[in-house]
């Protein structure tokens, strides 16, 4: 079997493992795409620390080509692989695929039930990788209980963000997008989220124009490529409202509770939504989520040493992860 296994800090090799069989509950999956995550470039680069040698690939899709007798699968199965899934001997009872387990850089994986979702003809390649986005947004919308008419303030305008909005407006929630980068802002108008302001002395003024003169119903705080500063987020919201704060891996956020304790707020943090895929894959499948204008760049999988070095000097010298999805297809 062939795999992608980073050695050692940015160094990342094609290499031989040994070949995988499946039991009568496991299914065989060729790997067929798989997406270049900001968590693979921080795990190249060393920036989030993870016990090599390591396969990477936290996100993929692939084709069932073994099943077994007792799988769900069957042979020609075109399937999600989830990047987080259970495991009771981990310390906080996850593995993460790429980052505490080999991830999908590979020809093949085995699988059960709890790490691969069937796709329907109507999900393409394309929207398949938009399934964690949504699902985490999902779970946001659920267990912070956000209800028809709430304005949702979400700061952080890149890809998971937009995501978040539209699946506020799914649920009929009114999302305000605040980013300081007028290309995701506007990209944010074209993929149909009406608020979207800059995080500058005019937002309060901007806020209280929306809700009709009242502060805000909840925040989402996304630490992706995200330079404004948390707490400042406690200074637009109502008293007993909440704030969300999401991230798919660790990072250091410093957050002032000061505001948020004076107004009762409740927080909570978001690292992983396993458990919200298949209400995704709902949604996607229903034509619910618009992506179209984020660039969609198809690689062959040789590339994938050289994209990831380029993504991690960029990400070295300060600058923000382009906002376009990295697909490798992987043909070993």
């Amino acid at each position: 079997m062939n795999v992608w296994q980073l050695a050692s800090t940015k160094n990342l090799q094609r290499t031989t493992a040994p070949d995988l069989k499946i039991s009568p509950t496991t299914a065989k999956v060729k790997i067929t795409k798989a997406l270049l995550s900001e968590a693979d470039v921080a795990a190249y680069a060393g920036t989030l620390k993870v016990r090599l040698p390591l396969v990477l690939g936290r996100f993929a899709i692939g084709q069932v080509t073994e099943a077994g007798d007792d799988s769900f699968m069957k042979k020609g199965d075109r399937v999600y692989l989830a990047g987080t899934t259970e495991d009771e001997l981990s310390p906080d009872g996850l593995q993460t695929a790429g980052q505490t387990t080999d991830g999908f850089y590979r020809d093949f994986t085995v699988v059960d039930e709890s790490q691969a979702f069937v796709l329907p003809a109507s999900v393409s390649d394309e929207a398949a990788f938009l399934i964690e986005a949504v699902a985490l947004a999902e779970r946001v919308v659920d267990e912070m209980e956000i209800s028809v008419g709430q304005h949702v303030l979400v700061l952080g305008g890149g890809f998971y963000g937009n995501i978040m909005c539209q699946i506020l407006i799914y649920h009929r929630a009114v999302p305000i997008l605040i980013d300081n980068n007028s290309e995701r802002l506007a990209r944010a108008k074209k993929s149909g989220i009406y608020y979207t302001f800059r995080f500058d002395e005019t937002l309060k003024d901007n806020v209280l124009k929306v809700t009709g003169g009242k502060s805000a119903d909840g925040a989402i705080y996304f630490a992706f490529n995200n330079r404004i500063e948390p707490s400042a987020v406690f200074n637009f919201l109502a008293r007993d409202t909440f704030v969300a704060f999401c991230s798919l891996m660790e990072k250091p956020l410093s957050v002032n509770l000061e505001n948020a304790l004076k107004n009762n707020v409740t927080i909570k943090g978001f690292t992983e939504c396993r458990e919200y895929i298949s209400s995704a894959i709902n949604i996607l499948a229903n034509k619910a989520v618009n992506f179209k204008e984020f660039p969609y760049l198809t690689h062959a999988e040789e590339q994938l040493p050289k994209k990831m070095e380029e993504l991690a000097a960029l990400s070295a010298n300060g600058g923000a992860l382009p906002e376009e999805m990295n697909v490798f297809k992987f043909v070993f």
